[in-house]
């Protein structure tokens, strides 16, 4: 009976010692990221997105009808608006997010921070060395638009690429409309084994519209006045300092 109860509890011990790791593992998989600063009808997975709460890297943020959500990754700075959604991940440079729909506004303060929006197959970067204030859209999902308010930012888009000035605004034409299967952060390397590209040019011509042509400008210029106006309760808002709870 003895030798019984001895074999068991070596076993108990070695259950715990190699669950250990994969506990230690699932903890990091999804590291603390930043935190809610202000939040109005928005959730973080299925629950309600409180002012404080923690955001941890991989976690789904969405907003609802009339609904915001403004975050805080160390100095950078992420507002989605009404009817909003993203996911967004910790990279080595800051953070990334993954726009499935709706309207982000990012803040950047120029230096070795950055956040990367990815919407569609649009890649918006801000440019490291300066200051950057900025929104990106999905109008669908084969239209984007990039608007740089403060600083410069690279839009990419395929193998083609542009850097937005100060002040102006790019709308682009996305190569494919993306349909996930499942979710990773877009600097993974598998990265789109985890979803479907569904070629906006089939997509314009069954809706009627002329496809972008092989070697045509996928990036167009666009006035931004109404953006800035938009914008005008968010500006406030994303030029507090980062030491502001």
């Amino acid at each position: 009976m003895k030798i019984v109860r001895a074999i068991w509890l070596v076993f108990c011990l070695l259950g715990v010692c190699c669950l250990a790791p994969d506990r230690a593992h699932a903890q990091a998989a999804s590291p603390a990221l930043g935190i809610v600063v202000k939040s109005s009808a928005a959730h973080i997975g299925n629950a309600a997105a409180a002012d404080g709460a923690t955001v941890y890297s991989g976690d789904y943020l969405s907003t609802e009808d009339k609904g915001a959500i403004q975050i805080r990754v160390s100095s950078l700075s992420l507002e989605l608006q009404n009817n909003s959604a993203a996911h967004i991940y910790r990279t080595p440079y800051g953070a990334i997010v993954e726009l499935d729909r709706g309207t982000a506004f990012y803040t950047t303060p120029g230096g070795h921070e950055n956040l990367v929006i990815v919407a569609s197959d649009v890649r918006a970067t801000p440019v490291l060395s300066l200051p950057d204030f900025g929104r990106v859209s999905i109008d669908d999902p084969c239209k984007v638009t990039v608007t740089s308010l403060r600083g410069q930012v690279d839009v990419q888009v395929g193998s083609e690429s542009r850097l937005l000035e100060q002040g102006k605004a790019y709308r682009v034409a996305a190569e494919n409309a993306i349909s996930y299967r499942d979710y990773l952060s877009p600097d993974e390397s598998d990265y789109h084994n985890h979803h479907e590209h569904k070629p906006c040019a089939v997509m314009q011509t069954i809706k009627g519209h002329a496809p972008i042509a092989p070697g045509q400008n996928r990036f167009l210029y666009v006035a931004v006045g109404t953006v800035v106006l938009i914008g005008g309760l968010t500006i406030p808002e994303a030029f507090e300092s980062p030491s502001r709870p």
